[in-house]
């Protein structure tokens, strides 16, 4: 239940004033300015400050080391791809590639480069004005993203279908003295990316919309270790300020090169600002007193209240968006462990979890449970999969760890779920598993809750046996789920870290299933392949998926434009803000 201090905000929560003040901080000091709205073609609105919360840290903000969907969601803002999805209709569309076209074998695209892009502004440039966008630069990043280097960790979402990218990533890349760049990466006389593939793949283009085929100039390498904590895109806003999980401000693109339909240039927007704000009831208050105009992870526990509220007062002062999410969560085994190697071990504790309680509780009824595989229901195609899975049976859950071998006389070793901080819901989740497997399987259990950046290096370092962890699309297809078990990521070396398959699952049947759908080309036939591939790792037990999310956002009613997806991404480019809606606060 929400404290009765937010009732009260709730009824007279509202909006701002017609002006504001951006604070941001450029160069050697804070910089202050004053913007009145301008009103636009269509009743458009420009102007105002956007504020909104991320909740957890972020560990990069460079395209080829976004892990994290907070990172995706702020530079979704700065950065653009040669195409972009549509939020409503899901439709590639064309983005710093004017046009685009395929060749008949449907291995080679050529893609158009639009004219009069630039770069953002910055000290990284000679005198600080960006150059123009070139289909050199786009060719540049390509390349580097075949390349193993400290601040690439998506490499594996192209090395294995452009032509040429592995063999270039194994020798080391440019700088190890192989070729400049791979086969498959080439810019015609006339300034024309081509990028042939190693065979046709249905869908790259959507691959081309994941925030590691974002486009940045080669001079930001100039920032060296840095590299992680600045951006320059050539997107809708610019980055002013980055103080990393404190706070981050953009400003409008005076440049950006995107109209509306009525003739507008986008975006509307003066500026966004950026808070992490840590823990749910301190974004919750936060919002409620008028500081935030987005919340993109309502506490669960107040949601009923929230709507509640909403109906009693019409929707006065904020507005909640919903929708079926592409994302899953999960407790993940160290399969090179030699207790949770043990395929019987990760069945009983898959059948030892009530999903539906986990999703009844916790997630009040905004969510479903994940006991028939790992790709949410959500994605086309995977919305009717039978019953049959990991259906909660304590009975199924004691007889599996029997024939794993253990007993009164060899009994299990003690069990630690390692999760990460700043995740109030994963942590009340932890506390119901810890609770099902010592009341189901009568194991000790205990909880080690860490910082998000060592939790995930140990758990790419295979430094971790247990732990929870989740996914979210990057784009809208099975391929970018069950690429986390693709056997081929693993290292053979297990001293070196792991990045996609942290699990380090390897199975060739699962590999086969896999393969062969990334290569198909008829969508029915290459749907079966995936869902057999999904149903090879319930069979394994792989992982224990929990639960599919569903997104749900808390957003000032002066919010106008805003569009929910099923992947969560946020784009600002079209948002306004429209003062005259409700009072003061």
């Amino acid at each position: 239940m929400m404290p009765k201090t937010h009732i009260t905000r709730l009824l007279r929560f509202a909006v701002l004033t017609a002006g504001v003040f951006i604070a941001a901080a450029c160069g050697n000091g804070p910089e202050t300015s004053e913007r009145a709205v301008r009103i636009a073609q269509g009743g458009v609105k420009y102007g105002g400050l956007f504020r909104m919360n991320i909740s957890e840290d972020v560990r990069s903000i460079f395209p080829h080391n976004i892990v994290d969907a907070s990172a995706f969601n702020i530079m979704n803002q700065v950065y653009e791809g040669l195409v972009r999805t549509d939020l409503e209709t899901g439709e590639i569309l064309p983005a710093l590639a004017e046009r685009y076209e395929v060749s008949a074998d449907g291995k080679t695209y050529r893609f158009h480069i639009r004219k009069g892009v630039k770069f953002h502004d910055d000290r990284i440039f000679e005198g600080g004005k960006a150059p123009e966008l070139t289909a050199e630069d786009v060719a540049r990043c390509f390349t580097r993203l075949c390349e193993p280097y400290e601040s690439n960790q998506l490499y594996a979402f192209v090395i294995d279908i452009i032509k040429g990218a592995r063999k270039h990533y194994e020798k080391g890349g440019a700088a190890a003295g192989s070729s400049k760049r791979p086969e498959g990466i080439r810019v015609t006389p006339e300034g024309v990316l081509e990028i042939e593939l190693e065979f046709p793949v249905p869908n790259f283009l959507t691959v081309l919309t994941h925030p590691c085929c974002w486009i940045f100039p080669g001079d930001i390498y100039k920032y060296g270790k840095e590299i992680d904590n600045w951006a320059v895109g050539t997107g809708p806003f610019r980055v002013r300020t980055v103080k990393m999980n404190d706070v981050i401000v953009m400003e409008r693109n005076p440049d950006y090169w995107q109209e509306d339909a009525h003739g507008n240039r986008l975006p509307y927007l003066d500026a966004i600002k950026c808070n992490f704000i840590h823990g749910d009831k301190a974004q919750t208050e936060a919002f409620f007193d008028g500081h935030l105009d987005l919340i993109l992870q309502v506490p669960f526990e107040e949601i009923g209240f929230i709507e509640a509220a909403s109906e009693r007062e019409n929707g006065s002062g904020f507005q909640i968006l919903t929708s079926p999410g592409l994302r899953v969560e999960y407790y993940g085994f160290q399969h090179r462990s030699p207790v949770y190697g043990n395929e019987y071990v990760r069945k009983a504790f898959n059948y030892a979890i009530d999903r539906q309680h986990l999703v009844d509780s916790v997630l009040s009824g905004y969510g479903v449970p994940a006991s028939a595989g790992f790709i949410p229901v959500a994605m086309p195609g995977f919305d009717d999969r039978p019953e049959a899975g990991f259906l909660f049976s304590p009975d199924t859950a004691q007889m599996m760890l029997k024939k794993a071998g253990y007993s009164k006389e060899n009994p299990f070793p003690v069990v630690t779920i390692q999760l990460n901080d700043g995740n109030e819901t994963a942590l009340r989740v932890a506390d119901e598993i810890q609770r099902m497997l010592t009341t189901h399987l009568g194991l000790t259990v205990e909880l080690a809750v860490i910082s998000r950046d060592r939790h995930y290096d140990e758990i790419e370092n295979g430094n971790v046996e247990f732990w929870r962890d989740g996914w979210i699309a990057d784009y809208p297809d099975p391929e970018n789920f069950l690429k986390l078990f693709h056997g081929k990521l693993v290292p053979e070396d297990s001293v070196k870290a792991s990045y996609l398959n942290t699990v380090r699952f390897s199975d060739p049947i699962f590999d086969k299933y896999f393969e062969s759908a990334v290569r198909e080309q008829e969508k029915a036939v290459r749907t079966s392949l995936f869902r057999k591939a999904d149903r090879q790792l319930i069979e394994r037990a792989v992982v224990i998926p929990l639960y599919f999310e569903k997104w749900i956002w808390l957003a000032s009613q002066r919010v106008r434009g805003l569009k929910s997806a099923s992947m969560g991404e946020l784009e600002l480019k079209s948002v306004w803000l429209d003062e005259d809606r409700g009072g003061s606060l």
